[in-house]
């Protein structure tokens, strides 16, 4: 997959894996939530490196 297909899948995953750890830390479900930031913390490093490259 090229930059252009590969920067709105990122942006999806961190929206979706930010809304599930914001919904899980509400709920007090700690396991999943740190599950979840470590989803979104690895997509955001991920973006950053596809947008450095460019």
């Amino acid at each position: 997959m090229n930059e252009q297909q590969l920067r709105p899948a990122y942006l999806a995953g961190i929206g979706i894996s930010a809304y599930a750890l914001w919904y899980f830390a509400t709920a007090g479900s700690s396991l999943p939530a740190v599950a979840f930031g470590v989803v979104l913390a690895v997509f955001v490093v991920r973006l950053r490196q596809l947008t450095a490259d460019s």
